[in-house]
């Protein structure tokens, strides 16, 4: 079963094209995602490497404290729009289904679908609503990939486009 981990205070990660805008009450009818695969290992001692330093403030994070090495598996982008489905398919064989139901002046609501590596279960089918820019973490299971095993989770982030 995947689990959605998010923070107490959203963490807002500025990342290339996804940095959020000055908040607006109008009605949004797409916005710009970012779904980063990481792989949470509890062997080695390499710790979070460049290319996560992002999310190194969650990685910190007490849910976290039992890994030892965070390795970017994939990451993919997407504009997702109202009331539409779109579904990005990840090289461990999971599919994640993102579409915008909303926003108020600071929050976006999305809802989210994950399906499991084999395609035959659900593993999450939720409507987040969260900071503009923020990112939420969902663990998909274990994984392992060239000789390393773990937990993978997916780094969830949307802003205003």
């Amino acid at each position: 079963m995947a689990t959605v981990l998010a923070p107490a205070v959203p963490v807002t990660a500025v990342v290339a094209g996804l940095s959020p805008t000055t908040a607006r009450a109008a009605d949004l009818d797409h916005a710009d995602c970012q779904v980063h695969a990481v792989l949470a290992s509890k062997e080695g001692d390499k710790g979070i490497p460049k290319e996560l330093e992002f999310l190194e403030a969650q990685l910190r994070e007490d849910e976290f404290a039992a890994y030892k090495e965070f390795h970017l598996i994939e990451q993919k982008e997407t504009r997702i729009s109202l009331d539409k489905v779109s579904e990005i398919k990840f090289r461990s064989g999971n599919r994640i289904g993102l579409s915008l139901l909303g926003n108020d002046d600071k929050r976006l609501r999305i809802q989210i679908s994950l399906s499991a590596r084999d395609g035959k279960k659900q593993l999450l089918a939720s409507q987040l609503s969260f900071n503009d820019g923020a990112v939420v973490m969902v663990r998909a299971g274990d994984y392992e990939v060239e000789h390393k095993k773990g937990k993978l989770f997916f780094a969830l982030q949307c802003a205003r486009s």
